[in-house]
């Protein structure tokens, strides 16, 4: 199983606008596709601006078969058009 972490730093003023990218497009979007396992976004407690976004998918195929689609190039951008930078952390489950 493949499961990423991206690291989202908002830009002032835009958490909001994120929450509700992420709910109303991103988090339906993605859903939807083979091979996805789950989906969260945290809000950290320490900082205002700072989210982790969990991605589950049933192996990096499936993952790389999403970003290659014309949905993800429209919902992706969405919400890092609200970051001021993101990292991204992939893992594989033991």
């Amino acid at each position: 199983m493949l499961v990423l972490h991206i690291e989202l730093r908002v830009k002032p003023g835009l958490e909001q606008v994120l929450e509700k990218m992420y709910l109303e497009r991103f988090q339906p979007a993605i859903s939807a596709q083979e091979g996805f396992n789950a989906v969260q976004l945290l809000h950290s407690n320490d900082h205002d601006a700072n989210y982790r976004l969990c991605l589950t998918f049933d192996q990096q195929a499936s993952q790389q078969k999403w970003v290659a689609t014309d949905l993800h190039q429209e919902v992706w951008p969405a919400i890092a058009d609200q970051c001021a930078e993101f990292s991204v952390q992939g893992y594989s489950t033991v």
